[in-house]
């Protein structure tokens, strides 16, 4: 993706301002891209995908509910290509990892929160940097539904819910598990970026309790809009595309 106006950038580092859903993407790529240049790092086994995924997929579970005995599973081609590792920047595929780490907007709640899915256990755990009280946690269970239920629909009709499973398949939907004791944003606007990096903890094997903290949000967010621009920049100079630079670009 070229990023052509500056104000893509200052956006990303004015930590009152909610992320896009390119910045995330952007943001969740070079976690790809990093573990495809540094397989020796990426022991657990992860991937990313990004926000096209998680709308994708509750977009068509609407339509799956609607019904069911009629619906034509060859609109979920997009799908399977992800999970497959195809139709995604530096992807792997999903028969080749034990994690899938995905950005997921609620957008009731205007809010950034991580879904992290373990397909050895078919469990699910959403990182939210709000309180999970009242209302707020009964719709983010409430915009879990597509991706719990559906997700193990998608995987049982390529076969990766049975070559993952030992047991037999039908775990529908997959538990979801919020998470508590993390770290909390202060405001309204940092979601994305702790979102981002929760992702990156995860990959890493850091405890997110002790380096997602929301008094480094702002040195984070400044330091990624820094760090892109000057890359962009970098890269026009140059003239070489981001897939063909073999330096670490995030």
């Amino acid at each position: 993706m070229q990023v052509e106006k500056k104000s893509w950038y200052y956006e990303l580092a004015t930590s009152v301002v909610w992320l896009w859903d390119e910045q995330i993407d952007v943001a969740f790529y070079y976690m790809r891209k990093k573990i495809r240049q540094f397989p020796e790092l990426n022991q657990r086994k992860v991937t990313t995908v990004d926000t096209v995924f998680t709308s994708k997929v509750r977009s068509l579970w609407t339509v799956y509910q609607s019904a069911p005995d009629k619906f034509d599973w060859a609109c979920c081609d997009s799908i399977f290509m992800i999970m497959l590792g195809v139709r995604v920047q530096n992807g792997a595929s999903w028969w080749d990892v034990n994690t899938v780490l995905m950005p997921i907007h609620f957008e009731g709640l205007k809010h950034w929160a991580l879904v992290k899915l373990d397909l050895t256990n078919w469990t699910i755990e959403v990182y939210d940097s709000l309180e999970h009280e009242g209302p707020h946690n009964s719709k983010v269970r409430e915009g879990m539904e597509g991706l719990s239920k559906f997700i193990p629909l998608v995987a049982e009709q390529n076969s990766l819910l049975e070559f993952k499973r030992r047991d037999p398949p039908g775990n529908y939907p997959i538990p979801v598990t919020i998470m508590k004791d993390i770290p909390k944003q202060a405001n309204g606007g940092d979601c994305g970026m702790f979102t981002i990096k929760y992702a990156e903890c995860l990959i890493e094997g850091r405890d997110v309790r002790y380096w997602v903290i929301d008094a480094r949000m702002k040195l984070f967010r400044e330091w990624m809009a820094c760090y892109l621009w000057a890359h962009a920049k970098r890269k026009l100079e140059q003239s070489y595309k981001s897939d063909e630079d073999d330096e670490t670009d995030y």
